[in-house]
């Protein structure tokens, strides 16, 4: 897929998107929505995201290596965002459980605290930015304009004390986005009185996810967003905004839908869900071990490699970004709990088909550079990129 193409379905998918986004409810409020922060929502929000750093720094966790980087340096990360989100989800279901804090204040200031989010992304972006112009701290690999380097990042891996910034604020992002299903669901069930299969589909797949994604957290360490992108507004807002506020698209949606799930439905929604957790994490655990025990072997065979760089063997035999086929089941599988009457809760998944497009795109030419002949190879060996004998 070309330049031209990508641009197209982009315009088609969101074209799609807002006709039908326009009747709703929801969007009247969005659009009635004061642009500024109010001071509780804010003052949570800020609270909210010091709470997790602390809670990140005293709990216990096992420090591992990350990739050697484009300048040769090497992170380490503090792999314990198992136990924050545990933590977390056991103090706000307590405190709910016995009345000291009310679960539903997140759903019900939900755009309240869409706008505070933004405009902590915007801040801690400026922050970023600014502290490297005025101050020309160390790791900054792009100065190529102010714009440029304010959306898309200068700095590869920025901190502020001691904490990672980037791959800390992964954890108020994802677990964030879990507080927010959970708020939806008690929401549910205080108007209703009763909680539909629906919301229930939804929420054991998000929430089993997010658990996957701490659980594993240190295979993420060697991700691209780790040891390639640099963390600017782009990153900041993706992470703090869009992923808590847009991917809970479907539990809004589902609120007030008390349509019973057929039994093929279910089916659907369970074969969606473990194939493309299957796929998602085997992959990145086998690029992940190669990186870290290249030896090892891989379905039972030595992994078979191309130069000693780039495996062949196992998913990564299949397809060139396996992983991204992976994501994009298991994201289909947390929208169609919804049903079918709108394309609005397939927002997520529309959005990541042309994230991850977009991304293989970049991928296919920075490896191209940084393998050459290499890389010839690997596409010949392997000429699928998602889905073989498709794309």
């Amino acid at each position: 897929m070309n330049l031209v193409g990508y641009s197209s379905l982009c315009v088609f998918v969101i074209a799609i998107l807002f006709q039908q986004l326009y009747r709703t409810k929801d969007f009247m409020i969005f659009l009635d929505m004061n642009l500024f922060p109010t001071k509780n929502t804010t003052f949570v929000a800020v609270l909210y995201i010091f709470f997790l750093a602390v809670l990140g720094e005293i709990l216990p966790g096992r420090t591992y290596p990350g990739s050697v980087l484009e300048d040769f340096s090497r992170l380490y990360y503090k792999c314990n965002g198992f136990s924050v989100l545990l933590s977390t989800v056991a103090l706000f279901v307590t405190f709910h459980w016995f009345g000291l804090i009310d679960g539903t204040w997140i759903s019900r200031h939900y755009f309240d605290l869409l706008v505070s989010a933004n405009w902590i992304a915007l801040c801690l972006a400026t922050y970023l930015f600014l502290s490297h112009k005025l101050f020309g701290r160390k790791n900054w690999l792009r100065n190529r304009s102010f714009l440029y380097d304010f959306i898309l990042g200068s700095e590869l891996n920025p901190f502020i004390w001691k904490i990672n910034v980037k791959f800390f604020w992964l954890r108020p992002s994802m677990i964030g986005w879990c507080l927010i299903n959970l708020s939806h669901l008690f929401l549910q069930f205080t108007q209703h009185q009763s909680i539909s299969g629906r919301m229930v589909a939804y929420q054991l797949l998000t929430n089993l996810y997010i658990i996957d994604y701490f659980y594993n957290e240190v295979k993420m360490t060697t991700t691209w967003d780790i040891i390639a992108e640099h963390f600017g507004l782009m990153l900041i807002w993706g992470d703090i905004v869009f992923i808590p506020f847009v991917f809970s698209i479907q539990c809004r949606y589902l609120l007030d839908n008390f349509i019973p799930m057929k039994f093929w439905e279910w089916i659907l929604v369970t074969l969606c869900a473990f194939t493309g957790i299957f796929i998602f994490r085997c992959s990145n655990s086998q690029k992940h071990q190669f990186k870290h025990h290249p030896e090892a072997k891989i379905w039972g065979k030595q992994p078979e490699t191309i130069g000693g760089k780039l495996l062949v063997s196992g998913f990564w035999g299949i397809a060139r970004h396996i992983n991204y086929t992976g994501d994009l089941l298991l994201a289909l599988s947390f929208c169609l709990p919804c049903g079918y009457e709108t394309v609005i809760p397939y927002f997520y998944f529309l959005y990541l088909l042309l994230l991850l497009v977009h991304r293989d795109m970049r991928d296919e030419q920075r490896c191209a550079h940084k393998y050459g002949a290499l890389w010839e190879e690997y596409c010949r060996r392997v000429p699928y990129r998602l889905v073989p004998y498709f794309y």
